[in-house]
């Protein structure tokens, strides 16, 4: 499978693999138990979203090829080894989440009219608004497709239920926006939705595929579970401290749009400038001073540093959530994933 793989996408398939290689230290650390296997997912991920509508076809395959972290999938692969590992049983498995992540992403740069995904233009600003929600969609039926036609058919139930928990999410980030009175209790709930029950969800499905025990099953969903909560925390953090040029959108992105996060929560809370901060959310609009203002009130009121911590208390409660399980190599890696979420930059 892999020498097909490098038959039919040489060139770009060489180009991945040395890019992960000498770049994400979350990719590079994964590699070494699931190179294979991630290799072989790339194309079954370009199969899955094959169409004869030239319209969405290359960008599709596009996006895919554009790479990515591959983190859900990584998860379903990984996870498995705690059973009756079987490469060919759980592949769709790990296709399907990185599907459901695909969807949401493309729906995501939407609603932000985001110009980039990935350092290719996105596909709402090559396609338009219109055809890229189509194309969102058409992603998310390929995914009930994929279930309705395998073995995993009894797994659908958990699948749909997590799809509607993510669009819960997403919708009360989006009923909360310049909402100033916003907890930390609030905050968690949404980030869960709306990012950590897909990392749960594949570590589960990876784990009842392989016909783990029930006991490594909750283990593996609590993990990913953790981990998916201090990704977001740590990608609400970069919102504000990385640069354009690495995160594909103007610094404090979030902020700008009214998107309240965890370093804003805390501002909001113990900043000697938080009634300022909060006269300028209050207005519901921030022009481009007021964004920059309230980006550097953020990032001098110790936020970033809290969000960091509580970011590091969930990788904490990630590694507890395996530590029972068999010490196998792949138990490494989860233990390696979960503490580079903390150093990533992008």
């Amino acid at each position: 499978m892999i020498q097909n793989v490098y038959t039919r996408y040489g060139i770009v398939y060489i180009f991945r693999l040395n890019a992960l290689m000498c770049g994400d230290n979350v990719q590079k650390h994964i590699l070494g138990e699931l190179e294979e296997e991630l290799l072989a997912l790339e194309e079954d991920l370009i199969c899955w979203v094959d169409t004869n509508i030239e319209l969405i076809r290359q960008p599709l395959k596009d996006m895919i090829l554009s790479g990515g972290k591959r983190l859900r999938p990584a998860m379903v692969l990984a996870a498995s080894r705690f059973g009756d590992y079987n490469f060919d049983k759980v592949r769709q498995l790990a296709v399907s989440v990185e599907l459901i992540h695909m969807a949401t992403l493309i729906h995501d740069d939407i609603i932000d009219d985001s110009p980039l995904r990935r350092g290719i233009p996105s596909l709402q600003s090559r396609l338009g608004k219109d055809v890229a929600v189509f194309a969102g969609d058409y992603v998310f039926c390929k995914v009930f497709e994929l279930y309705a036609f395998s073995e995993h058919f009894n797994l659908l139930r958990i699948v749909a239920k997590t799809l509607h928990q993510i669009c819960e999410g997403e919708i009360k980030q989006r009923e909360d926006l310049f909402n100033t009175d916003l907890t930390f209790k609030d905050y968690i709930y949404r980030i869960r939705r709306k990012t950590a029950m897909l990392f749960a969800l594949s570590a589960e499905l990876g784990a009842r595929a392989s016909e783990a025990s029930e006991k490594a099953v909750r283990a593996l969903h609590r993990y990913g579970m953790y981990i998916g909560i201090a990704f977001q925390i740590v990608d609400d953090v970069l919102d504000f401290s990385s640069n354009n040029e690495k995160l594909g959108k103007p610094v404090g992105a979030d902020i700008r749009e009214g998107v309240i996060t965890l370093p804003t929560i805390f501002t909001l809370k113990y900043s000697h400038q938080k009634d300022y901060l909060k006269e300028i959310l209050s207005k519901g609009y921030l022009d481009e001073a007021d964004a920059i203002k309230a980006v550097e009130i953020v990032k001098n009121s110790g936020g970033l540093d809290y969000a960091k911590h509580i970011a590091e208390r969930y990788v904490y409660k990630a590694q507890q959530s395996i530590a029972p399980l068999p010490d196998i190599p792949i138990k490494k890696v989860l233990s390696n994933i979960s503490n580079l979420i903390i150093s990533r930059n992008q």
